[in-house]
């Protein structure tokens, strides 16, 4: 008897049961990559083909806050207007996958924005819906590396990286590590600028490695060569310096001549006058004209200057001395 029920029962609830539209989701996450394409996709319960152009596809991402509409079909026909501002020209529907029962997102290029929780409605007399995760990562650049001479004995190692999310940063030495001073910054695309700073002993034969962390797995990495890598000190920036002070020390010791020469009333040029510097160059004098004139009997370090002039000379000559030196 009780055998005859549950035949009965079924024979009755069969047809509702086949009837019930369904969706499926193909995947529960996916991973995509910054500025790369994706393709997110859920199957739904067959319908005769006559049938597929009164579908109706709807996907949103519904997390986080607020639900953003990403694409919309009501009855074959695209409906644009409604699609959220941020997908705009970068979501469609692969509608030839319709015939295969699959209601397939594409997304292009991606951003890092676009990580979240995504539903896919279809609608056929009844409907269904299933939701999927999305995260969009932006593996690390290569690693750009600087060295900074700080005094005679210690120099700064610096790496920087960027991508998303925020990675870890490790050294080849713990120590280093728990001394390491990092600093992040979050660029207009949403990545992070990365940059890891240490000190270290510059006259000790050494290799250090920095590597950056992608949740647990090793991202790219830079090693310093020490002290092989450690800028040389040119003494040029010194020559350019000593140059530059003497040009101008000689230019304001001309005008300064020429003033107190002017000022000097109810006397007589005698002759014309001209500041004269003497050079490092045996036989080349620098006057105030700006040309260089041999002169045989001209000696490196001296020349005869008015009274007024000396102390500037002597300035000039300490200064000059000075750098010298350096």
């Amino acid at each position: 008897m009780k055998r005859t029920i549950f035949i009965f029962l079924l024979a009755i609830t069969w047809p509702s049961t086949q009837a019930l539209f369904t969706v499926t989701s193909e995947q529960d996450s996916y991973d995509g990559e910054l500025h790369k394409k994706i393709t997110m996709g859920c199957r739904f319960s067959p319908v005769e083909k006559s049938q597929i152009s009164q579908l109706s596809v709807i996907w949103q991402r519904v997390e986080p806050l607020p639900v953003m509409e990403v694409y919309r079909l009501e009855k074959g026909v695209e409906i644009r207007n409604v699609t959220d501002g941020q997908f705009q020209n970068r979501a469609q529907l692969l509608k030839d996958e319709l015939k295969k029962f699959r209601a397939v997102l594409e997304l292009f290029p991606l951003q890092i924005s676009d990580s979240g929780t995504y539903q896919c409605i279809v609608k056929h007399k009844e409907a269904d819906y299933k939701k999927t995760t999305l995260t969009v990562r932006a593996p690390y650049r290569p690693v750009r590396k600087n060295i900074r001479r700080l005094n005679n004995e210690e120099v700064e190692l610096s790496c920087e990286s960027q991508g998303f999310p925020l990675a870890h940063v490790d050294w080849s030495e713990e120590e280093l590590t728990r001394r390491m001073n990092n600093t992040s910054e979050k660029t207009s695309e949403g990545t992070y600028k990365l940059t890891s700073r240490v000190t270290v002993t510059g006259n000790v034969i050494k290799n250090y490695t920095c590597s950056f962390m992608e949740e647990k797995k090793t991202g790219p990495s830079a090693t310093f060569n020490i002290p092989g890598e450690i800028p040389v000190r040119s003494n040029w920036s010194h020559g350019y310096a000593a140059v530059g002070v003497i040009s101008v020390m000689c230019l304001g010791f001309a005008v300064t001549s020429l003033i107190l020469h002017w000022r000097r009333k109810g006397q007589k040029n005698k002759g014309s006058m001209s500041t004269v510097c003497i050079t490092s160059e045996p036989n080349l004098t620098v006057t105030s004209a700006d040309f260089l004139i041999p002169k045989k009997d001209a000696k490196p370090d001296s020349f005869s200057v008015s009274s007024e002039g000396e102390q500037i000379y002597s300035l000039t000559n300490v200064i000059y001395n000075v750098l010298q030196r350096k």
